[in-house]
């Protein structure tokens, strides 16, 4: 069962209709770690890199992990801003860049949609709204937190920075940086890999991803408000093991609670299971 709950407080309520579907679980705007420096080259630390090869054989294996194709998650969605809405939702994956979630309300359907990077939010009363294309890349993998762990050890131009062994919501845990790096050319202000980069916690015993941290930007020069999406209750899933809860948190506030039931693997999802 997937049981998603946003809290009407000030975060909530500060943004407007057009951003509050897409805070819960999702994200929306662009993405940067709590402590954001600029970096125009690639580092890549050793010690970070074993700990990520270590979370994913703890996952079942990079092969087994590379075999999945598309995967599809169903339960219930609760969404708690001005009154609680409650439905029945489905989440569908596949490849590292086509995401959807579906739910059910009593005041109508509500999807989220993500495919090559661009995607929207379709509203109860059918209305769309865009979501931005880099919003549209973390929410790709935001229910299979192993395909970034991959692609951080596959590819040498993203950076992978080892940021100690720290305590996380209780649990020890090591603090794994992943960011993207860019020419002159593509980032002039240096700021961009900065603003895309996350921070990955993983238990220092289970080497399980405990949380992704971020935060959210709606403009160039803001604060941020503090992001996370929290996992839990790992579970074996065909030979896999899948975090079947999730928590996602903005400044430290929790505004989205996740138990996942049923999971299938590799079911034939096409392109046209992520059109809008």
């Amino acid at each position: 069962m997937i049981n998603i709950q946003i809290r009407s407080n000030s975060i909530c309520a500060s943004l407007t209709s057009a951003f509050w579907g897409l805070a819960c679980l999702i994200g929306i705007g662009i993405f940067v770690p709590s402590t954001t420096l600029a970096q125009t080259s690639v580092q890549r630390d050793q010690q970070a890199l074993t700990i990520l090869s270590q979370a994913v054989a703890a996952g079942g294996s990079q092969d087994l992990l590379n075999s999945i194709q598309d995967f599809t998650e169903i339960g219930t969605v609760t969404y708690y801003l001005q009154e609680q809405v409650t439905g029945n939702a489905t989440i569908k994956g596949r490849g590292s860049n086509q995401f959807k979630l579906g739910a059910g309300l009593s005041t109508g359907q509500r999807t989220i949609v993500v495919s090559a990077n661009s995607g929207a939010l379709i509203d109860v009363d059918g209305s769309s709204r865009p979501i931005s294309g880099q919003s549209a890349v973390d929410l790709a993998n935001i229910m299979f937190p192993y395909q970034p762990l991959i692609a951080a050890i596959q590819n040498s131009s993203i950076s992978v920075i080892y940021g100690g062994q720290v305590n996380h919501n209780g649990t020890s845990t090591y603090d794994i940086r992943i960011q993207n790096t860019y020419t002159a050319a593509q980032d002039p202000r240096g700021t961009r890999g900065a603003r895309e980069a996350r921070d990955f916690y993983i238990d220092a015993s289970a080497f399980v991803v405990v949380a992704i941290s971020d935060q959210l930007h709606f403009g160039t020069d803001d604060d941020g408000i503090t992001h996370e999406i929290a996992y839990s209750n790992y579970q074996p899933e065909s030979g896999l093991l899948m975090p079947l809860g999730a928590t996602e948190s903005l400044n430290g506030a929790p505004d989205c609670s996740i138990t996942i039931a049923q999971v299938a693997f590799n079911s034939g999802l096409t392109n046209d299971d992520f059109s809008w």
